[in-house]
């Protein structure tokens, strides 16, 4: 479904929050940049990233505070 907010929609929290996890792994956003959340849209019921959000996405920020998600950019270089 389309939403009438333009942006890309997921049909479920867990693909959202697994999207969000790929796009900061290959496009390699520092962590401060790029989409730091996702919620539930009001207008069309799917879920969006939002770059707004007050606070990251816990498993983005579990995955930034371990290093797992530099390890990760790094390995998507050597792709």
């Amino acid at each position: 479904m389309k939403c009438t907010t333009g942006k890309n929609s997921y049909g479920s929290k867990s693909f959202a929050e697994a999207a969000l996890i790929d796009i900061h792994i290959y496009r390699n956003f520092p962590p401060d940049q790029g989409p730091q959340d996702i919620y539930q849209c009001g207008y069309c019921g799917d879920w969006h990233f939002t770059s707004k959000s007050t606070s990251r996405n816990e498993r983005l920020q579990e995955m930034i505070d371990s290093g797992e998600m530099r390890r990760l950019q790094q390995a998507r270089r050597w792709e």
